[in-house]
């Protein structure tokens, strides 16, 4: 072997490991069944996400379409361009920051990767099995994707769902469209230049955007591979995707690290959430809940407040001081206060209302988020470092509660029950339109989504007619 083939062999390691697994792999049982639980999950969220003002913003910019490969709407009559409708559901899916979250890559892992496969499934109409299996594949290579990148990804400042979501969405719809080799080599390295997102955003609308352009860049690739485009032999490591991304600290692929074995949706698990904000939110706002119903505490008798999170924990807490529910979701004197005043942090806690009330604003100073500077211990990973809630009461007597184990983790995961709550309230919410006892059928036939035949005629079943539509 000559140098130069030698150089291009070892450069390969990393897409030919992503290419063999997406091609190849034969998701099992247990698999399907947890990407199931997350498909339905992030459906939920997507549709209650869809009647939010950036929502319909996005919406009013993008122009319907005709002819057969348009893509009919989740939830209206208009028709679209698929790479405009994985925008759509993109930025409906992460808007209310209410979809799962993968602590491996510090990331949302089912958002890109099903709005994705949402827009293309019309097209190639799918049985249950193949968009699971699809689903899976594309939400593992994003994950792992980051894995090898580290952490040093996400504290240079990148949005870790826009950038690997990308690649997660285009190794989806690669295994969706049944690619060969070639193609599919091809729809990666495209991929790696389409990947954008910035945490500066975070609070604003563009925050949910950076899903919807990475669905769409995911499936664009895909179909721009298919149609012959090429990109590098390798745009994975060398001086590629790995080595920009992680601001030059790694360029290759951890000989350890491997695509499947297990699949991340299974170990440790996505964490689905219990509360529509930022996750690294959700354990301190348990701690607050848990005082408050333990020990009857509430915002009149408290005088301040003190978070301790980890090293690293409170990177996208950008807005301690929040002006509005998406600034809010980001914001822990609000997560504090809010639960503290009502009791309970739901959907509601973040509408721009709940924010700016007198009460909730004038106490925002009251409370002090604390990073450790100490490192995390080797083999602990930000999401299962403690965050300890200390409040002083106004008699100068404090409590305090820690949480160890993140609300929707492995550990503390959401219950058959409470998954089909949380389904059936987003879709009071952003599927109004539905008939009685029809949302809780489209719940039951999506437990058993992997017989169907058709995953389209189930995704249809939650489509307005032209009367509910009318009266919405």
């Amino acid at each position: 072997m000559n140098v130069r083939a030698r150089l291009v062999t070892q450069e390969s390691v990393a897409t030919d490991r992503i290419l063999d697994f997406v091609l190849q792999t034969e998701p099992d049982a247990d698999v399907r069944r947890h990407a199931v639980s997350a498909i339905l999950d992030t459906l939920a969220v997507t549709y209650a996400g869809r009647i939010e003002s950036a929502v319909q913003r996005l919406q009013s910019s993008l122009d319907p379409v005709g002819g057969p490969s348009a893509v009919p709407s989740l939830w209206g009559h208009e028709h679209y361009a698929p790479v405009d409708a994985a925008l759509l559901y993109g930025i409906a899916s992460h808007v209310l920051d209410y979809d799962d979250v993968s602590m491996l890559a510090v990331c949302h892992p089912s958002a890109p990767v099903l709005s994705a496969l949402l827009a293309v499934a019309p097209s190639v109409k799918p049985t249950g099995a193949e968009f699971i299996d699809a689903f899976a594949i594309g939400t593992e290579v994003l994950i792992r994707l980051g894995q090898a990148m580290g952490f040093r990804h996400y504290m240079l400042g990148f949005h870790a769902t826009g950038t690997l979501g990308a690649v997660g969405a285009a190794a989806a719809c690669v295994r969706l469209l049944k690619l060969d080799r070639v193609r599919a080599n091809h729809a990666i390295s495209i991929a790696a230049s389409m990947s954008s997102g910035i945490q500066r955003n975070f609070g604003s609308m563009v925050k949910s955007l950076h899903v919807g352009i990475a669905a769409s860049s995911g499936l664009r690739a895909a179909r721009l591979a298919q149609s012959g485009v090429e990109g590098a032999r390798d745009a994975i490591e060398g001086k590629g995707y790995l080595f920009a991304y992680s601001g030059g600290e790694t360029e290759t692929w951890r000989e350890n690290l491997r695509l499947g074995a297990p699949f991340a949706i299974v170990e440790p698990g996505f964490e689905q959430k219990r509360y529509p904000c930022c996750y690294m939110l959700h354990r301190m706002i348990q701690a607050t809940l848990n005082l408050v119903r333990e020990k009857g505490v509430s915002l009149s008798d408290v005088a301040s407040a003190r978070v301790d999170m980890p090293k690293g924990g409170t990177k996208p807490l950008i807005h301690p001081f929040p002006k509005s529910g998406l600034n809010a979701l980001f914001s822990g004197p609000h997560a504090i206060i809010a639960g503290l005043a009502d009791g309970r942090i739901d959907l509601s806690s973040f509408t721009d209302e709940a924010v700016m009330r007198p009460n909730v604003q004038s106490r925002l100073r009251d409370v002090q988020v604390i990073e450790s500077t100490d490192d995390l211990p080797a083999g602990m990973t930000i999401g299962d470092a403690p965050v300890t809630v200390t409040l002083t009461r106004k008699d100068g007597s404090s409590l305090a509660r820690t949480i160890t184990v993140s609300p929707g983790s492995k550990s503390d995961p959401l219950t058959p029950a409470q998954l089909e709550a949380k389904w059936t309230d987003c879709l009071e919410r952003g599927a109004a339109y539905l008939p009685g006892g029809a949302a809780a059928a489209c719940f039951e036939q999506g437990l058993a989504m992997a017989d169907l035949t058709d995953i389209a005629e189930w995704l249809a079943a939650m489509r307005p007619t032209a009367r509910s539509h009318q009266h919405r």
